[in-house]
């Protein structure tokens, strides 16, 4: 299944919101402005600001146009892993892809229990140092069974979906809940090298699409003595 164009232009239009191209209350492109950009119907560039307008990035308003909006909806925070490895060399490792079904899954992903996906089971190593073991879970319009044994393909799994999809992963709608696990769980004491009487972080991350529909969902574990976070206020 393809991606709409519509979304794909939805995502384009937030990257230039959220770089700052266009500031809060500034004037948006008009639809023959998006038609002309993108090379689309009518149908096409309404659809993709209404999805913007939908999530409240832009207003419009009847005979003047539409607006970046200028509302929050409270006062942003911004959470940071802190890298406590930046000089080091990093690189990822691609363990597994499997076609799979399993209805826990299936539900973290708001899909049918019967639906298949993909699992891409992932490690990332610092210095030759195993400190993240990652499961991503990604529904099967995202996935071409060609690529599967082109395991490279899904070292970065946002600029695969970039590259082959046009859409900007970094700025879809996303949670993440962070818990510290102990005892790890036998195999991720293995793959991280933690022994049996060691904790790891717990994540799981749900990114959506913007017809609200979840792309992917994440379960990593992290060696706790690489974990770190800042918060703070923007």
């Amino acid at each position: 299944m393809s991606i709409p164009k519509y979304m794909q232009m939805s995502q384009s239009l937030l990257y230039e919101i959220n770089t700052g191209k266009f500031k809060p209350g500034e004037k948006f492109y008009s639809e023959a402005e998006l038609k002309k950009k993108f090379n689309v119907s009518s149908v096409t560039a309404i659809k993709a600001l209404q999805c913007l307008v939908n999530e409240g990035y832009l207003v419009r308003y009847q005979g003047k146009g539409t607006f970046v909006s200028r509302a929050r909806k409270g006062k942003a925070v911004k959470f940071s892993d802190i890298e406590k490895y930046r000089d080091a060399a990093e690189r990822t490792e691609v363990l597994d892809i499997q076609k799979m079904k399993n209805p826990q899954i299936a539900e973290e992903m708001g899909i049918h229990a019967d639906e298949y996906f993909y699992q891409i089971k992932r490690l990332r190593l610092v210095d030759e140092q195993p400190i993240i073991v990652q499961d991503s879970y990604l529904i099967q319009e995202f996935v071409r069974e060609s690529d599967i044994a082109d395991k490279e393909k899904f070292q970065s799994i946002y600029g695969m979906i970039s590259r082959e999809y046009g859409i900007d992963l970094h700025q879809a709608n996303s949670k993440e809940i962070t818990e510290i696990v102990f005892p790890a769980p036998e195999e991720i004491c293995r793959l991280l090298g933690l022994s049996s009487d060691e904790p790891c972080v717990f994540t799981k991350r749900y990114t959506c699409l913007f017809d609200g529909r979840k792309i992917e969902y994440i379960e990593s574990w992290k060696r706790w003595d690489y974990f770190s976070i800042e918060i703070q206020s923007m």
